[in-house]
């Protein structure tokens, strides 16, 4: 199957200090192949530690490095070279046990690269900023549009680092996308629920699931 150029080779650099929005942002795409967003929020906690008899909130943590141990590959702009992370689909997260480099080789052997993107700690969170893969083929853009990313944390000098960001079904750190975004072509949606998946990626109708969907409800500030 033969690609198509959704991207320039070399792209602007200052899509990669494109700057944080005002608001939280899903992660956005656009017509030229620029890519920003948000990787995770600061006050949202990981979906995957909510419930049950061991439920806490677990918080995406800052970068005591400024993300070296993301940014490891180098990209050619039209002003000069930029180190770059990459942000990987078609793969799985790496094993938990993975230590950071076994964690870093397997997103190099597993997935394929969709977009060469920029991460800096801002207000609202981790915000990822950069260009789509130039040769990416229409099906890889479709996939990382339809799954969002989230991120690979993993443990150096007793602080934690991220080593990754792919794109999942269902992210940890999920920044919501409200249906009024749908009809306000290419509209950035401005609400956040703190870990709630979009009803398009979870559909449980269970009435545990409608409690805390209520309770979340009620908690966010009017």
């Amino acid at each position: 199957m033969s690609s198509v150029e959704i991207a320039p080779l070399k792209p602007p650099k200052d899509w990669f200090t494109q700057p944080e929005a005002d608001q939280p942002t899903p992660l956005t795409f656009t017509a030229d192949g620029q890519v920003y967003g948000h990787l995770a929020l600061y006050e949202t906690c990981h979906s995957g530690f909510q419930g049950g008899a061991f439920s806490e909130c677990v918080q995406a943590p800052r970068s005591p490095s400024n993300y070296q141990m993301f940014h490891l590959g180098q990209l050619e702009t039209t002003d000069g070279n930029v180190a770059v992370g990459k942000l990987t689909y078609g793969t799985g997260h790496a094993p938990l046990a993975a230590g950071l480099q076994a964690a870093s080789a397997h997103y190099d052997n597993t997935g394929s690269v969709g977009a060469f993107v920029r991460a800096v700690d801002g207000r609202h969170g981790i915000w990822l900023s950069g260009a789509v893969r130039s040769d990416l083929t229409p099906e890889g853009l479709r996939d990382m549009r339809a799954n969002p990313p989230s991120g690979d944390w993993r443990s150096l000098n007793n602080q934690l680092e991220l080593v990754a960001a792919l794109s999942v079904v269902v992210p940890g750190f999920p920044v919501a996308r409200p249906q009024l975004a749908l009809a306000a072509s290419g509209a950035i949606g401005t609400l956040v629920l703190p870990g709630v998946q979009d009803a398009e990626i979870v559909e449980p109708r269970s009435r545990e699931f409608l409690r805390r969907r209520r309770s979340l409800s009620a908690a966010i500030p009017k």
